[in-house]
């Protein structure tokens, strides 16, 4: 009996403990730990802590569970102390839940000890404002001197320690207004242990889209303080789809890390693709890379760590968004020393042209310096590209900020291949300026380059070919000043005539401005057809003259826009058969080519139409006069046009009606003056040459080439063709 009064009486004491112990701690917050909490974090960072609810439980242990939990970040209007309060409200750290053992000995040294923390659903939000000041940066306040070695207030110091720390569902963001740098991740899990120990490690474990990452790696001591003698050890892998991506690692050591900062780290890294980093940093917008490898050595002291040695290796690396149809397929940078400048070799591809570069930038601590502040730092570069034994060397300053390079030199060919012309001992002499390289780097469309650059520079060539052309002494004085662009003149010899142009792009307004003028210009037939996104037609050399503007950012602003005169002319080429069953009917029954002795058309240009005023062509036995219009917007056709054939002494013609568009062109016989349809024959049809008259109209009185003799034609063609009319059944 007095064994089982002893039983009770030992139950019902626990049960009182565990019971009380709960009811204490439930219904009352641990205003206690909350505040020397608060005093500790504050003395350590200078930031703020809040805690929304905490509560100490003592029993079956003594652990301590806190909900919403936040850490104030650092202040807009200056330091958190002396900001005004909604500036001190905005937090950089939000923690839904934490949950952490509390040790009971410690607090007898006026230490908090926590083991086993827990964060739950932890949200980081980091910035770095445009003065330099970071969420990451900690300024502890500065104690008054007292005299007796206690704080004013008489509160006495707390330490705060954590021994293992476990964070599950977390996600950080950062916004860097300082690099204009924004993005966000999302952990897996974060866990570090021995936190308090002379050697905490580290697993890290996080992923973003379709790219994984796993952080592991130990240290030096970090609690209470960091050890005067700081390893460093990590091991960065990154996966995507779940396929190794690439390999990085940092080690070394630092010593004295809250002091002096001297450096001894070894870092290193390799990338299969060089885009599969856009998983992480999708806005990166990076080119196709392959097989990147760096190795670096890290020394110096202080706010400014040294890169003391570096080699860079890459594969082949896509380069045409920056200069069409370039790549390299190969680079290295290397450097032994911080004092040794920075040495280049990288060989790549011009179309299909293979190109060398060779030469130096700055020293290791100049190109450090560039990357730690690009807008303030320049450095010398001297760059030689290499076309066997000819060579055009870049000599200069590149900053982040202002930049500016003196080019000379000659190359013997200069030849990007596909639709590019090939020149032969290109010459260049010029100077080129950038305010700000940086941003160039970021966006460099063309209307950002005019605007970012300021450049002279002279270019020439004594032969250059393009589709079957040549042009012989091509020189051009081109200038980039204030946003605007300035070719002129652009003079060359070919096709029998002395050529020469001049082209204006302006971007200093909204939108880009252009303006053309030729006197005239010999150029392939196919290419001013693929730039006007007309059909292939016809083939030749194409005589331009005329004079025309426009304006806007995108073609359809740019054809609404255009306005001008402009005259065209061929001599000795040909049509398809395709482009006259389009224009006259689709029962033409000419196969393959015919050949053109002259063509020649003349407009104006105004409020997104052509108003044609000659448009005419003389064939072996197909002579073709009209005008009228075409929609510059949608191709509308609206044309009236003669269509004569050749019957050797003689000829028959009718007037043909073109309407639709030029992709679906719909021709119909077309009413003479009394409203009747009908066959005209007879008629001279070799006694006069049509081709000097239209020749001159389209070249607006200008000399040009002249045509071949005409060649007598053939009957049995020119039946089939007058039965493809419908003239004869």
């Amino acid at each position: 009996m007095r064994l089982k009064w002893k039983i009770g009486l030992v139950a019902g004491a626990a049960v009182l403990l565990v019971g009380g112990g709960s009811v204490v701690s439930a219904m009352q917050e641990a205003d206690w730990l909350r505040v020397r909490l608060v005093a500790a974090v504050e003395e350590k960072t200078g930031r703020h802590l809040a805690i929304d609810h905490l509560h100490v439980w003592l029993l079956p242990f003594p652990w301590v569970e806190a909900r919403g939990v936040h850490l104030s970040g650092v202040a807009e209007g200056g330091s958190a102390a002396g900001a005004p309060e909604e500036q001190v409200a905005r937090t950089m750290l939000d923690v839904a839940e934490v949950r952490a053992r509390l040790g009971l000995l410690p607090l007898f040294s006026h230490r908090i000890v926590f083991n086993d923390v827990s964060l739950i659903q932890p949200h980081v939000s980091l910035r770095r404002l445009p003065d330099g000041r970071a969420d990451w940066v900690f300024t502890p306040p500065v104690r008054p001197e007292t005299g007796g070695g206690s704080t004013s207030s008489g509160q006495m110091h707390w330490d705060v320690s954590v021994s293992t720390l476990r964070v599950s569902k977390a996600d950080m963001q950062w916004d860097d207004q300082l690099r204009r740098k924004t993005g966000q991740i999302g952990f897996e899990r974060i866990q570090a242990s021995d936190l308090d120990g002379t050697a905490p490690t580290f697993d890290v474990r996080g992923e973003k889209g379709k790219g994984q990452f796993v952080l592991t790696g130990q240290t030096g001591r970090l609690l209470p303080a960091r050890a005067k003698d700081f390893p460093v050890q990590f091991k960065l892998a990154l996966n995507v789809a779940g396929h190794p991506a690439g390999l990085a690692h940092l080690d070394g050591r630092i010593t004295d890390p809250d002091g002096a900062r001297v450096y001894a780290l070894q870092a290193g890294g390799s990338l299969g693709q060089l885009q599969d980093l856009e998983q992480f940093f999708p806005r990166a917008d990076l080119p196709d890379g392959q097989n990147i490898s760096v190795d670096a050595q890290i020394a110096g002291a202080g706010q400014q760590p040294v890169v003391q040695g570096l080699h860079v290796h890459t594969g082949q690396v896509e380069l045409g968004r920056f200069v069409p149809g370039s790549k390299l397929t190969r680079a290295m940078l290397d450097a032994t020393k911080a004092e040794d400048p920075l040495t280049v070799q990288a060989d790549g591809q011009l179309g299909a042209q293979a190109l060398a570069l060779r030469g130096t930038f700055g020293t290791l601590a100049q190109m450090t310096a560039l990357a730690l502040a690009p807008e303030k730092t320049e450095t010398p570069v001297d760059l030689t590209l290499v076309d066997g034994t000819s060579s055009l060397k870049m000599a200069g300053t590149l900053g982040g900020g202002h930049s500016s390079v003196e080019v000379h030199g000659v190359l013997d060919q200069l030849a990007p291949g596909g639709t590019f012309p090939t020149a032969e001992s290109v010459k260049v002499d010029g100077h080129v300026e950038a305010a700000s390289t940086l941003a160039l780097v970021k966006r460099h469309a063309p209307q950002d380059l005019v605007r970012g650059l300021t450049l002279n520079m002279t270019v020439e060539s004594p032969h250059v070919s393009w589709r079957d052309l040549i042009w012989s002494q091509v020189t051009s004085h081109v200038v980039v000043q204030n946003g605007k662009l300035v070719a002129d003149p652009v003079q060359a010899e070919g096709s029998g005539t002395a050529q020469s142009a001049r082209f204006v792009y302006d971007a200093s307004g909204n939108s880009p401005a252009y303006e053309i003028a030729m006197h005239p210009v010999v150029l392939p037939v196919a290419a001013v057809q693929g730039w006007m996104g007309a059909p292939p037609l016809m083939q030749g050399a194409l005589m331009l003259v005329g004079a025309v503007s426009m304006q806007g950012d995108d073609a359809e602003a740019r054809r609404r826009t255009l306005a001008g005169h402009i005259g065209a002319s061929v001599v000795d080429g040909s049509i398809g058969g395709a482009a006259l069953r389009t224009l006259l009917g689709p029962d033409i029954p000419l196969k393959g080519k015919m050949p053109v002795r002259c063509f020649g058309t003349h407009m104006q240009l105004a409020d997104g139409t052509a108003q044609i005023d000659l448009l005419a062509m003389e064939t072996p036995f197909l002579s073709l006069h009209g005008h009228g219009t075409v929609g510059l917007g949608a191709h509308t056709l609206d044309l009236h046009l003669s269509p004569r054939v050749l019957l050797g002494g003689a000829s028959a013609s009718s007037d043909l009606r073109v309407t639709g568009t030029l992709d679906a062109p719909v021709p119909k016989m077309e009413p003479s003056y009394g409203g009747r349809y009908g066959l005209n024959i007879g008629g001279n049809d070799g006694g006069n040459d049509n081709c000097p008259t239209l020749l001159s109209a389209a070249r607006e009185g200008g000399a040009g080439p002249a045509p071949t003799a005409p060649k007598a034609g053939k009957e049995g063609k020119v039946m089939n063709m007058l039965r493809g009319l419908g003239l004869f059944k």
